[in-house]
């Protein structure tokens, strides 16, 4: 067809050179709008499909303009691939073609290594701590200088998982928690969003698709997953934040905590990035998640991954050897305040005795406040309140900044 085409104009061009000017003109221009006519029809005719390629892509990317800007995309209404009319859950209902990148804030700046340590805030109550989860910051950013410490506020599109805070006793990052990190060059406050956060990780499916948020402990649950999960893309150090730091943490490596001879806690976590303790905890949770369980996705997660890891039913046999290099730390590490006890850190001790219980020993690297018992006992900042005295000695800024009540 194009040698056809070719032959005609040519013999065109050439007869025209024995016309008059004017007739010549008048044909030329003929000529030009044939060719040009011609040379659209073999483009569209032959390329069709990277013309509908292009149109495709430019409306994709107005979609994801007009995406991104709306700042609470939710992940789960976003089509598992451009071409693909099913959503996360596998349902055919997406609203999206697919979803911006991620925030740039998500943790760009982190790299995978055993120096990292990190809080999880889940309530979802925006950025503030509370005393004393700000004790907690800063005393182990306090007793482990060389330690990262990431305060990471998990922020959800949805606020379905925020449970109220008393703002009576927190402090705004904007304001008082600037004190910690003028003192503490080792503190990090960072916000995420749990859509960028889970995006493409082993828990998107179990986050957007799980009925998580309809169980009674939904906050809880949504907390142990999300240290796991934390762990396994960064490794390092994880922390509740109902925890006073004594002493530096930095010599123990690849461990969990016990919280009774038969029992383990996950208030207290520490993998090298990439173990395989963490790889099986992190595709246990959304595998084996019950919603209606209180530790079934916590502690006793952690049990069933370290009887899978060691090789070992009972737990007193759980220990560095039969673990391959994995530690349980034995109760007095985190865990020595049994939670029958709780209220021995408010009770009023003798004026006369200022010196340390005899149950904080040199075996205790952290005091378990358990805050989930004691949250509504009331501090008094002039007392003699064991628990004043572990925020005085180990979190002297809080300290400073508390109110007379806390």
């Amino acid at each position: 067809m194009a040698s056809l085409a070719n032959y005609y104009i040519w013999n065109r061009l050439l007869s025209l050179s024995y016309l008059r000017p004017g007739i010549r003109l008048v044909h030329l221009v003929v000529l030009f709008v044939c060719f040009v006519t011609f040379f659209l029809f073999l483009i569209v005719f032959f390329n069709w499909k990277v013309v509908s390629v292009w149109s495709s892509e430019r409306f994709n990317t107005r979609v994801q303009q007009k995406v991104s800007i709306d700042t609470k995309v939710d992940h789960s209404q976003c089509c598992v691939s451009p071409g693909s009319s099913k959503d996360i859950c596998g349902q055919s209902n997406c609203t999206f073609p697919s979803c911006p990148a991620a925030s740039p804030q998500t943790l760009n700046q982190l790299k995978p290594n055993r120096h990292n340590a990190f809080f999880l805030e889940t309530s979802g109550n925006g950025k503030f701590l509370n005393i004393r989860q700000a004790c907690a910051v800063e005393s182990l950013a306090f007793h482990n200088p060389n330690l990262t410490v990431n305060v990471l506020f998990m922020m959800d599109n949805t606020s379905t998982h925020s449970n109220g805070i008393n703002r009576s006793k927190v402090l705004p990052a904007e304001t008082n928690l600037e004190k910690l990190k003028e003192k503490y060059t080792n503190i990090e406050f960072i916000t995420l969003n749990l859509d960028d956060y889970v995006a493409g990780t082993l828990l998107e499916k179990w986050y957007h698709c799980n009925d998580w948020r309809k169980g009674p402990y939904h906050v809880a649950h949504l907390s142990d997953g999300l240290r796991l999960l934390t762990l396994h893309k960064y490794g390092g150090y994880y922390f509740d934040l109902d925890i006073i730091f004594v002493r530096r943490v930095t010599y123990y490596h690849n461990f969990v905590s016990a919280e009774a001879s038969n029992g383990l806690c996950n208030n207290a976590i520490h993998v090298d990035y990439g173990h395989p303790v963490i790889q099986l905890a992190v595709r246990d949770f959304p595998l084996h998640y019950r919603k209606e369980a209180w530790t079934h996705n916590g502690p006793d997660l952690l049990m069933r991954v370290m009887k899978t890891f060691c090789g070992e039913e009972n737990l007193s046999k759980m220990y560095y050897i039969t673990c391959r290099g994995f530690s349980v730390l034995p109760m007095l590490a985190f865990n020595s305040l049994h939670y029958s006890r709780w209220k021995d850190l408010f009770s009023q001790r003798p004026t006369n005795e200022t010196r340390a219980p005899s149950w904080i020993s040199k075996e205790i690297v952290g005091v378990h406040i358990w805050n989930k018992l004691s949250y509504n006992e009331t501090a008094y900042k002039n007392s003699t309140q064991e628990y004043v005295r572990l925020v005085r000695d180990n979190c002297p800024v809080t300290f400073s900044i508390a109110p007379e009540t806390f």
